[in-house]
């Protein structure tokens, strides 16, 4: 095997080890092998790049790119922008991770080759202000939805940022926020063609998950100049402005291609107890990820896939332990837009007799034709927690969420929409009440 390509690995601008991608030269399928290697000066004081990449001198050897790297780069909108720009083919994962590694959610960058130091700087001007306040404050993004993806061309290189929608990384300029490749302080994502007031959308699920206690990104509706809103959201990867925290998500931290993110082959028994796991088997995370689930079954959330989960720790110590789960992000209601609806109620199956060719539903589920209680309670015991914990927390969640309902709560968007989200937030909190005889 010769070197084909190689790339250096960074944590908070400190040289950790080198990516290697090898190749046979014989081997006329094209198949590659890979290899990273820690910095024998960053073992001496360095923390893990990874959950599943404990501190050792011996390098890692794998057969394809590892999930870690894999999941890093952006997808769907920008990714195709990243691969045209760089000339290279979107399925091209080691060239689109050299080409754009360098900013990433995070404490990681990947850039081209072997060398010593990144050529930029990170620093993020702190303080960030909320992006709740940014509306009231006159602020306004530059351009348009419309010429949103012309700036993909200018900044949209040497920045990766998971996701299919249309999102870039800006910061505020007086008063305006503007795209930038690099210290980026928000994520802006507009509406989706096809998908009216999806920014919306996000924004009244977001703040009905912060009012029912969930930890939820900080977000804002902020207009273009043309007064369209987009959806804004604070970046919780921030420890100071020269530090990130280690982030990874669900797939990356249960070893699958992103790709797969939302296999059949999957269920929430199964992702749970990996990210449980992953966080030192700790009951506080684990019944946390239990509650995202219940939670986004209620909204209507069916996107809930494993990218969608995060977990994450502080750059210091040596354990790999993914002590922390990060902020609720990506959650809105499909209930308005029948396309994208469907008769999917989740992402992927909620217990793992459901996954592959021969899973089958709960007999529940097969009586009712949906989840009900009976699944929910039943995922919280399989993960580890006590019926009596599950059954609570999910009667107190369903509860406060009426009862917000109920007091008239709502955020900007239309009538129509905030209707029909209710709707189905009511019916499922229904669902959630049936057990069978």
């Amino acid at each position: 095997m010769q070197v084909n390509r190689t790339a250096t690995v960074f944590v908070n601008s400190k040289k950790a080890g080198t990516l290697v991608e090898l190749r046979d030269s014989q081997d006329l399928s094209g198949r590659e092998s890979y290899t990273f290697t820690y910095a024998e000066e960053y073992l001496k004081h360095g923390v893990p790049i990874g959950h599943h990449f404990p501190l050792k001198e011996a390098q890692f050897e794998f057969d394809a790119l590892p999930p870690f790297f894999s999941n890093l780069l952006s997808e769907g909108w920008l990714r195709a922008h990243q691969a045209q720009k760089a000339r290279l083919d979107k399925s091209d994962e080691f060239g689109l991770l050299c080409a754009n590694g360098e900013e990433l959610i995070g404490a990681v960058s990947v850039v081209a080759s072997e060398v010593d130091s990144l050529l930029t700087d990170r620093l993020i001007q702190l303080p960030i202000p909320k992006p709740s306040t940014l509306k009231d404050k006159g602020v306004t993004i530059v351009g348009t939805s419309r010429s949103f993806n012309d700036y993909a061309v200018d900044y949209g290189n040497g920045q990766s940022i998971s996701g299919v929608q249309r999102k870039l990384m800006m910061k505020l300029e007086g008063n305006q926020l503007v795209p930038t490749a690099r210290g980026g302080q928000y994520i802006v994502k507009p509406a989706p063609e096809g998908v009216p007031h999806c920014p919306e959308n996000e924004f009244f699920v977001m703040n009905l998950a912060n009012k029912v206690g969930l930890n939820a990104a900080e977000c804002g509706l902020v207009p273009f100049e043309d007064g369209e809103l987009a959806y804004v959201t604070k970046r919780f990867d921030i420890l100071n402005e020269d530090e990130r925290y280690l982030v990874e998500d669900g797939a990356s931290l249960c070893l699958v291609h992103p790709k797969h993110k939302d296999s059949d082959a999957l269920s929430y028994e199964t992702v749970l107890k990996r990210l449980s796991n992953a966080a030192g088997n700790s009951k506080a995370v684990t019944l946390k990820l239990f509650l995202q689930v219940v939670f986004s079954y209620v909204v209507g959330n069916n996107d809930l896939h494993l990218k969608n989960f995060s977990l994450m720790r502080k750059p210091s110590g040596q354990s790999t332990t993914m002590d922390t789960l990060t902020p609720v992000y990506d959650v809105l209601s499909l209930a308005p837009y029948p396309k994208f609806d469907g008769a999917c109620f989740m992402s992927i199956g909620v217990l793992a007799i459901e996954e592959g060719d021969d899973g089958h539903f709960s007999d529940a589920y097969n009586a009712f034709g949906y989840y009900t209680k009976h699944d929910f309670v039943q995922l919280g015991l399989n993960i580890g927690l006590p019926q009596t914990l599950v059954e609570k927390q999910m009667k107190q969640l369903t509860s406060k969420v009426i009862k917000i309902l109920d007091s008239g709560f709502q955020t900007p968007m239309p009538n129509v929409l905030h209707q029909q989200i209710v709707d189905r937030i009511r019916e499922r909190c229904g669902t959630l009440e049936r057990i069978l005889d």
